[in-house]
């Protein structure tokens, strides 16, 4: 009897075929081009139906070291010439891979074929070959009306009889009967192959799945995509993509998408230069934050402008997900969308992405051969081009709703009423997501957090599911690895297997727990958490820091990471979690305590359990070397191990994975072992979630603030992301204290030569200094800091690190020399200008007086009252004065602009100590009144002899410690008097030279203790100090402007002289 099963799920087949085929895409050798990149959905495929065929033959030419060599061994064991066949399955096992032209879909029939005819029919018309095994007394018989009919059918045939060795070959060229009696799996996969690939040339133009539709419906079948649901979702999908094809696909996101484009990338550089103030240059914080302030707010009022008018793409988009909504239909709208997407894109991308491949492989091997040819400039443009056309001509649905979060949050920011839109956005998106499709965390190609969009969407999840508690777990990993179809095999989700795709970024998808388990593990929820793009070749242009921001930003926010790696290979992975655990270090107001799984995919099972633990403990110890050296980097006395930072157990936290297929894909069978391993981590996941403390566990609301505390503590990291691991930024905190000897040699001799320069002026020994004497004096000492700075970056054991920073600082000692030097010869200009008008003032005195009082004679002195005669005084010396003074002012060059002393002490801070967290802000929100307190607990660490921290300062340590703070305060005093005394006015070496006094007490106080000031205690001792010796400084600066500029010395003479002009 005939099965009453008749659906035929073309949505499902569609997804299956497209995701298998884009995994192996990239293997296919002996396909063309046009084949190998056909949208296989809505393309065509070969089909060859019967039983285990397809088992067959994946397992013998899909598997080159398939693992039943040795079963088909031991089965030509009781066979005759034995040697020879062993010989002849090696041969066979060294053969290519790819045995037939194009890609073939083998389909099977369960059961036997005389009781399921209709199905039998179905998949005789749909394929291009069909496979029947038979005995040869039924052929003889042919009583089967289907066996006849498949017998004189135009369509090839290929019939294997299980009860003879040799058959007589049939003369039909269409036909091809194969005894296979006493024949191994290896003889046998040969026949059929050489049969298939004959008969395969001969048959006609394969169908695609729309054409399997069309015969099912012949045979009554019921097609998914005949439902009302999915003809109504293809409908509006269709709308969709006649709007897209009628734009070019590298201008759609530009046109249609506009507010995620230049606008929101512009407004995500200002709000981190908010918070990071790398452009701040010769303006006071608080005036350049308001600048970025006004800024950002014009880019949302753009950004509104266009939300006003909604491209034509939006707002079908919008009208499908709000007007329908059962979530059925949504899914199969946006399924729908999605996969006509990929039809539009997939062969450009391809195509762009082989272009890329080709060109960035030519520009690394000019770069090995250190070739300076121009053709590499060229290349590099040209690779630069290409991925930029890549990244615009990339698109899906998570585009689509990165568009809907611009526009909520330009809504939100920028408009001044409620929209109806404004309010309905979120709740869209938040039933999304409570269905199981991924939303996007962390735009990756702005790599930002839209934190007003992702708090709303997690409001209206609150408010719907409640705010139940949710477990989050992240997966970080290089670009295929292999993270994407972990989770899916794991879960069952639905990230995106494709490589075509340029995708980057952190994406979530919420997954329920089952009602019977959530009182034992503790929560509701699983949000998954997965990152996209890290390592990419096409990104590689990216800034580095920018994915040490993402990873650091998926560790902190999950409950548990899944770290996953591709082989035994470390490096990539071990220098992300470097700077994620060196970012927590820096981050402790967070209170992040996080949780990490290893997993090596691709290595096979290790059944050396000696092996096994000398590899974990191995990895143990990296990770423990550089957390003790990050750690002590950031002076944290309570960190000395990897699991100080991050909860890690070498012995249960590591695990191995073979390969997910048995030999090379696309023909290689799954490996069992890898469902295996699977499911052995799942249970350790689950296992850790039950460990978890309720508190740790946050509630949808709580993880919310998390994101954005996290997100905006990231966004004021200015300094660790810059680098590539922890290495590099210990290499650059050494390249830097060395450096801030240097220069402050260079600015400590500047100084002296200004006292002595200033002296000769002052006692007339020098009535001009040329620039050339001044170039003369300096040059000798830079030239020298010069040879020693280059002898540091020769022979310094980092020297390999230091190299891509060479250039840099020897142009910063340059650009300091060039600064001392003029800011010398303008003080000496200055100095000789001031010389010149006193001299000039004291030789024109008296005649000057003798002036005035003849332009006064006669002058009849009124017999009114005393003010009035006060006033036509007043005024008469006035024009007498303005007239005359003029005669004495030298033609001079006008006198640069006054130093702003409060921007030039928040930029030598910055700067100063820019490695410190959160910097900008402990500067920004100084206070001047507070006076500096010792806090032990963080201005002071204790060690032992071998850096073994210790639990407490000791009394007489704390009495070193304030007799240190004492005297150092002290010195700055006594030094500020002396530049007082000296009256040459102020230079911003002289706060340079407060940081040396602080650094050289506090270091000579630790030097052979068992305490160590920290950077914080040097810090927040200086703001102090700044701040007093600022309020000096712009005093020193007044007073010497008095006495050397010309205009203001003889103004600082008018009421003496007015007060002596006036007496009787």
């Amino acid at each position: 009897m005939e099965s009453n099963l008749k659906t035929k799920l073309l949505y499902v087949l569609e997804d299956l075929l497209e995701e298998e085929f884009t995994k192996f895409k990239f293997q296919l050798t002996n396909t063309t081009i046009s084949e190998e990149y056909r949208h296989i959905p809505r393309s065509t495929l070969h089909q060859a139906s019967r039983v285990k065929l397809a088992d067959l033959l994946i397992q013998f030419y899909g598997n080159e070291y398939s693992t039943t060599v040795t079963e088909e061994v031991l089965k030509a064991i009781d066979q005759r010439n034995l040697a020879e066949k062993l010989r002849q399955g090696i041969e066979k096992r060294g053969r290519a891979e790819d045995r037939f032209e194009s890609c073939i879909a083998f389909t099977n029939l369960h059961g036997n074929a005389e009781i399921h005819e209709r199905q039998v029919r179905f998949l005789q018309e749909v394929s291009s070959v069909t496979v029947i095994l038979l005995s040869t007394s039924a052929f003889d018989k042919m009583n089967s009306s289907l066996l006849l009919e498949f017998w004189n059918s135009p369509k090839p045939l290929i019939c294997l009889f299980e009860d003879v060795e040799n058959i007589m070959e049939e003369k039909s060229v269409h036909k091809v009967r194969i005894g296979i009696k006493d024949l191994n799996k290896v003889e046998l996969a040969d026949k059929i192959t050489a049969a298939l690939s004959q008969l395969l040339k001969k048959s006609g133009s394969p169908h695609s799945l729309s054409d399997w539709a069309n015969i099912a419906r012949k045979y009554e079948f019921i097609i998914d995509e005949n439902q009302g649901a999915c003809q109504e979702a293809e409908k509006r999908a269709n709308i969709l993509m006649d709007i897209l094809r009628k734009v070019k696909l590298s201008e759609i996101k530009e046109k249609l998408l506009p507010l995620q484009g230049s606008l929101w990338h512009d407004w995500c550089k200002k709000d981190k230069e908010l918070h990071q103030l790398r452009e701040k240059g010769n303006r006071s914080i608080e005036k350049y934050s308001h600048e970025i302030e006004k800024e950002k707010q014009k880019i949302r009022c753009e950004q509104y402008h266009k939300v006003i008018n909604l491209s034509d793409l939006i707002n079908p988009f919008l009208e499908s997900l709000q007007s329908h909504p059962e979530t059925r239909t949504e899914l199969y709208f946006l399924r729908g969308l999605s996969m006509l997407i990929d039809q539009l894109t997939t062969r450009r991308l391809e195509n762009l992405h082989q272009k890329h491949s080709f060109l960035l492989a030519q520009v690394r091997t000019e770069k090995e051969k250190r070739s300076k040819r121009e053709s590499l400039q060229d290349w590099e443009a040209e690779l630069d081009a290409l991925t930029k056309e890549i990244r615009d001509s990339t698109l899906g649905i998570e585009h689509l709703m990165r568009e809907v979060g611009q526009i909520y949050e330009a809504l939100e920011e920028a408009s001044s009423q409620t929209h109806t839109l404004f309010v309905s956005l979120p709740q869209m998106a938040a039933d999304l997501m409570i269905s199981g499709i991924p939303i996007e965390l962390m735009d990756g190609d702005a790599s930002y957090v839209p934190l007003k969009w992702i708090a709303a969407v997690f409001d209206k999840v609150s408010e719907k599911l409640g705010d139940k508690r949710v477990f989050v777990l992240s997966v970080l990993g290089l670009q295929s690895s292999g993270k994407s179809t972990l989770l899916n095999a794991m879960f069952g989700l639905q990230f995106s297997f494709s490589a075509g795709r340029c995708t980057r970024g952190a994406y979530m998808q919420l997954l329920k727990v089952e009602e019977t388990l959530r009182e034992e593990l503790g929560y509701d929820f699983v949000l998954v958490v997965d990152t996209e793009g890290l390592r990419a070749s096409e990104l590689m242009n990216k800034a580095q820091n920018e994915e040490n921001e993402l990873a650091t930003f998926v560790i902190g926010l999950g409950n548990l990471t899944l770290i996953n790696i591709f082989g035994k290979d470390l490096s990539e992975i071990q220098d992300i979690l470097q700077l994620a655990i060196h970012a927590f270090l820096r981050m402790k107001q967070l209170n992040i305590s996080p949780r990490c799984l290893f997993v090596h995919q691709n290595i096979e099972e290790i059944i050396d359990t000696n092996q096994s633990m000398e590899r974990r403990r191995w990895l143990e110890e990296r990770l423990d070397e550089m957390t003790l050296a990050a750690a002590k980097y950031e002076q944290c006395s309570d960190v000395s191990t990897f699991s100080d930072v991050i909860k890690f157990d070498a012995k249960t936290h590591i695990h191995y994975f073979a390969h997910l297929w048995e030999g090379s894909p696309p023909m290689a069978p799954p490996n069992p072992c890898y469902s295996h391993s699977v499911q052995k981590l799942k249970s350790r996941i689950l296992k850790h979630a039950k460990e978890e403390s309720r508190g740790s566990i946050l509630k949808i609301s709580e993880l919310k603030v998390r994101i954005r505390d996290l997100w905006r503590a990231l966004v004021n990291e200015n300094f660790i992301f810059m680098f590539k691991n922890t290495q590099e930024v210990l290499a650059m905190s050494k390249l830097e204290t060395m450096y801030n000897r240097w220069t402050w040699e260079l600015r400590s001799h500047v100084l002296d030569l200004n006292n002595h320069l200033s002296s000769q002026i002052r006692n007339g020994e020098a009535e001009e200094i040329k620039r050339s004497l001044i170039d003369n004096k300096i040059v000798g000492k830079h030239e020298a800091i010069k040879q020693e700075l280059e002898r540091y970056f020769r022979e310094d054991r980092d020297r390999n690190i230091l190299a891509q920073w060479k250039v840099r600082f020897v142009d910063d000692l340059k650009n300091l020399k060039e600064e001392l030097t003029v800011e010398t010869m303008r003080k000496c200009e200055d100095l000789i200008s001031g010389k010149k008008i006193q001299d000039l003032w004291k030789e024109h005195k008296l005649n000057f007086e003798h002036m005035l009082l003849e332009k006064t004679e006669g002058m009849v002195v009124p017999t009114i009252g005393k003010e009035l005669h006060d006033k036509k005084l007043r005024d008469l010396f006035n024009k007498i004065w303005n007239e005359n003074v003029s005669i004495l002012l030298p033609a001079t060059l006008p006198s640069a602009e006054d130093p702003d002393i409060d921007i030039e002490l928040e930029n030598i801070l910055l700067e100063h100590f820019k490695q410190l967290p959160n910097i900008v802000n402990k500067i920004r929100y100084r206070d001047a009144k507070k006076t500096f307190r010792i806090n032990y607990s963080k201005h002071v660490i204790t060690f032992q002899k071998l850096q073994v921290y210790g639990p407490s300062v000791e009394e007489f340590e704390k009495d070193i410690i304030n007799k240190t703070t004492a005297q150092i305060v002290k010195l700055v005093k006594e030094l500020i008097h002396k530049r007082e005394q000296l009256n040459e006015g102020y230079s911003s070496s002289y706060f340079h030279e407060i940081l040396q006094v602080i650094h050289k007490e506090a270091e000579a106080a630790s030097q052979g203790a068992r305490f160590m000031l920290t950077n914080r205690y040097k810090l927040e001792l200086a703001l102090e100090l700044f701040q007093e010796a600022a309020n000096s400084f712009k005093k020193m600066c007044i007073t010497f402007k008095k006495a050397n500029n010309p205009a203001l010395y003889l103004e600082s003479k008018r009421e003496e002289f007015f007060t002596n002009f006036k007496l009787p």
